[in-house]
């Protein structure tokens, strides 16, 4: 049978539910209970259960088909008890409700009260989505990176932003049998850079990215250089093509998806 207990917040509607559920104790009991949704609104339900034995097979019915007409009624539900089977009740209950429910053991009383009288934690609302400002275009000049180019000026016009291209060249080392790494001489690095700037020139020529594009280019790792460059200057969104990667990065992954995954801004990934 179904007993309805005396509570002084409006929001909670408590009751109490023993021995084995009938028919007719749903066609008593639901009529009132719909009554009080339709006065209250959203309610949070207390249900203390004392020697419960289940339902009765059509009682069973009536349980299912009153929670799939109101699941959407009830804020939280506290089920309070002692069995075994209570605690499966509450996992079949589960699959036709999105209702936050949860079980508490006898001793637990108090605590399911101060649950269901928790106010509703505020949802911020989201930031407003703001312009781009400044776009980073990472190229390795490889075929895969000019249709990132493209995006990127189309993008950058778009939203008048600065537009940064950067080119970052890994540090040649090479390895002796029995002997520490040596590092290319500073020479040597000096005319990489050289060349790979004027490479970058180039490409900025040929890809139609403009006069006012920068231009850099840095020695390091590409999955982090180009994460920590955009992040020293608070680049909004990095461009880059999806397949710039050669050799042993097959294996360890692109560059493009390691810096999907690092970086503190948008990235847009252009498929070739």
């Amino acid at each position: 049978m179904f007993e309805i207990l005396p509570v002084n917040d409006k929001s909670i509607l408590a009751f109490k539910a023993s021995g084995k559920l009938t028919d007719a104790d749903y066609q008593q009991f639901l009529p009132r209970l719909e009554d009080l949704i339709r006065k209250s609104g959203y309610l949070s339900l207390y249900i203390e259960l004392e020697n419960f034995q289940g339902w009765e097979a059509q009682a069973a019915w009536d349980d299912l088909h009153f929670g799939l007409q109101h699941d959407r009624d009830f804020r939280r539900i506290a089920i309070v008890g002692d069995r075994a089977l209570e605690h499966s009740a509450i996992a079949l209950a589960n699959l036709f409700t999105h209702t936050e429910m949860r079980y508490f053991g006898k001793d637990e009383e108090e605590a399911a009260w101060d649950w269901l009288e928790e106010k509703p934690q505020q949802i911020q609302a989201p930031t407003p989505v703001q312009p781009y400002r400044r776009l980073l275009l990472a190229t390795d000049f490889s075929l895969y990176s000019e249709p990132a180019a493209q995006r990127a000026s189309e993008l950058a016009g778009q939203y008048g932003a600065q537009l940064h291209v950067l080119h970052v060249l890994e540090q040649m080392i090479f390895y002796y049998e029995y002997d520490d790494p040596i590092l290319v001489d500073p020479l040597h690095d000096e005319l990489l850079e050289e060349k790979a700037r004027e490479r970058l020139r180039k490409y900025v020529e040929r890809t139609g990215l403009g006069k006012d594009a920068e231009q850099e280019v840095q020695f390091g790792n590409p999955k982090w250089s180009i994460v920590s460059w955009a992040r020293e200057k608070e680049v909004d969104l990095i461009v880059m093509g999806s397949h710039g990667h050669r050799g042993i990065e097959r294996l360890l992954g692109s560059v493009s998806s390691s810096v999907l995954h690092k970086a503190h801004c948008d990235v847009l990934i252009v498929k070739s």
